[in-house]
């Protein structure tokens, strides 16, 4: 049983469609689809990604927040995940990582692109 375990990681790993990528405002028109996991507070705050998507991810849902991206995105292309600083959207990456989703993390978050220089759009809901 644990010989099968072990295979099934591997196998999994080795279809493994996630990946990490430091944020900076000359990368970030390259990615196509992004969304922003944080929340609406925070989306007022410090505004968004031109052209992101905002959906709050719930680590306790996933199963709605998966939706969402079927419903939003076109998932047979990447999308990337941007919260913050980093370590929200990484989480919901690994969380969200499975063969049939090409997921991405914005490591640095908004703060990095802020402090970078990158202006971002006001959030209107």
């Amino acid at each position: 049983m644990k010989k099968f375990l072990l295979l099934s990681m591997a196998a999994s790993a080795a279809f493994s469609q996630f990946q990490s990528v430091n944020v900076t405002p000359q990368n970030i028109n390259d990615y196509e689809q992004i969304v922003d996991i944080r929340t609406e507070p925070e989306w007022r705050a410090t505004g968004i990604v031109k052209g992101a998507k905002t959906i709050t991810f719930d680590p306790y849902n996933t199963t709605k927040f998966i939706q969402e991206l079927k419903e939003n995105f076109d998932i047979s292309k990447p999308i990337a995940l941007i919260c913050r600083s980093g370590n929200r959207s990484f989480h919901a990456a690994r969380m969200l990582d499975s063969g049939g989703l090409n997921i991405i993390n914005l490591h640095g978050g908004m703060g990095a692109l802020i402090r970078q220089g990158y202006e971002p759009v006001p959030f209107n809901k």
